[in-house]
């Protein structure tokens, strides 16, 4: 499933950025369906990691280059020896108490804030493919990364402080997401 680092990954085209508050990074994402599993979506696969790794980015969905399809990639902080994984359609299961870290989003470069998260997690989801995986993700930065992406899959944001979708709660107080966008403003024009 997971590659070792050092495999061969084919030169892919790097995608475009989408910056808050382009509408697609609010959108709820659409399931793949079964006949848009193979090779197309292969492709666009590598050209997420690919673009994540030349923004030096963890995660990348793909509302953020301007594809509302539930599909992102995502690689393994806490297991850096791990090459990035392609994630399609999936489903979060929430496990352990909550932890609190400082987080970005490629989509709001350069800004961080205290974003809170469930510990682990169980995703299942689907390969470009189209075959099924399970992965428990047991580490507090591997599941902080895959909640932050399925969380653009479902149009949130790391600074949404109302989160909408109640069983979760919120990640943040109102005031630190007022102050992430206030620094937002403060550089959006060098991302126009």
């Amino acid at each position: 499933m997971n590659r070792r680092r050092g495999d061969n990954i084919a030169v892919s085209k790097l995608l475009p950025l989408r910056y808050w508050d382009d509408p697609t990074l609010s959108a709820i994402c659409d399931k793949i369906g079964d006949g848009e599993f193979g090779s197309q979506l292969e492709e666009f696969g590598r050209e997420l990691v690919a673009t994540m790794r030349d923004k030096n980015g963890i995660g990348l969905a793909a509302p953020q280059v301007g594809v509302t399809k539930r599909v992102f990639a995502m690689g393994f902080p806490d297991h850096r020896e791990l090459e990035p994984i392609v994630v399609c359609n999936p489903t979060l299961v929430l496990e352990g108490g909550t932890t609190a870290a400082n987080e970005g989003c490629l989509s709001v470069p350069n800004i961080y804030q205290q974003v809170y998260r469930a510990a682990s997690a169980v995703m299942r989801y689907q390969d470009p493919t189209g075959k099924h995986f399970e992965l428990a993700l047991t580490t507090a930065w591997d599941a902080r990364v895959a909640q932050h992406e399925f969380d653009h899959l479902n149009g949130i944001m790391f600074f949404d402080y109302k989160d909408k979708r109640p069983v979760y709660g919120a990640r943040m107080s109102k005031q630190m997401s007022k102050t992430v966008l206030r620094e937002w403003e403060k550089v959006r024009k060098n991302y126009d």
